[in-house]
């Protein structure tokens, strides 16, 4: 009786541990494959907001940019058939006008002939000079200037142009050397313009008569210049 008791005591605590030994297992098995499924499934990819797109500058038109320019008190260059040129168009004013490009006839001769009364005004001033230089410079320009006019009023015929009146301010009021100087000095500057425009005219004038009459001054216009800036030199000593 006492084996059988004990048997049958100890038959369920057997049973009770056996299925709390399946609990413990079971639950480290699903905790491995919780483990397992955390450690295999990759994280959830996250999508970068979409980018805003760069807020874009209209150009600002040709003529807005033109107008900002003028309103700064810049000037801004013109384009295309509306801009200014240079070159020809710069040789052609003041002193150096016609020393370029094409020259009508009468501007050759109304350039030659206030040109030419210029120096011989000049020159009648100076060819007093106790320079022997000075004095021979004068005299020549007087003697081929003179000439010069000459021919020029007889090539425009009767559209020969009235001179300009010679403008000897320069050398107003100078005596002896100084008026040595002043005077050598103009015809040194009044010579290095005169000679381009007349090698322009032999090249560009509007006839071939007037073409002829540069080409043709050019030796005696290229002599007084070598003799001024002679002078000029040893005067300046």
């Amino acid at each position: 009786m006492n084996m059988r008791s004990r048997t049958t005591r100890t038959a369920p605590l057997a049973a009770a541990l056996v299925i709390a030994c399946g609990l413990v297992a079971g639950c480290n098995r699903s905790a491995e494959n919780s483990d397992t499924t955390a450690a295999t499934t990759p994280p959830a990819e996250t999508t970068p907001p979409p980018a805003t797109p760069a807020a874009t500058t209209p150009a600002t038109p040709a003529s807005d940019t033109n107008a900002m320019a003028n309103a700064n008190g810049t000037t801004t260059p013109a384009t295309g058939e509306s801009a200014t040129t240079t070159g020809d168009a710069s040789a052609m004013s003041g002193d150096n006008a016609g020393t370029s490009g094409p020259i009508a006839d009468t501007d050759f001769y109304q350039k030659a002939l206030s040109g030419g009364e210029k120096e011989i005004a000049a020159s009648k001033m100076a060819e007093k000079s106790s320079n022997a230089q000075v004095k021979a410079l004068a005299k020549t320009v007087i003697a081929d200037h003179t000439a010069l006019g000459q021919k020029v009023k007889a090539a425009a015929g009767a559209n020969a142009p009235t001179p300009a009146t010679p403008d000897t301010s320069s050398l107003s009021g100078k005596t002896g050397a100084d008026l040595d100087k002043a005077y050598v000095d103009m015809m040194v500057s009044d010579h290095q313009q005169d000679i381009p425009m007349f090698e322009n005219a032999s090249k560009n004038a509007s006839t071939d008569q007037a073409k002829q009459l540069a080409s043709a001054a050019l030796p005696k216009l290229r002599k007084h210049l070598d003799m001024a800036q002679k002078a000029q030199t040893s005067l300046n000593k």
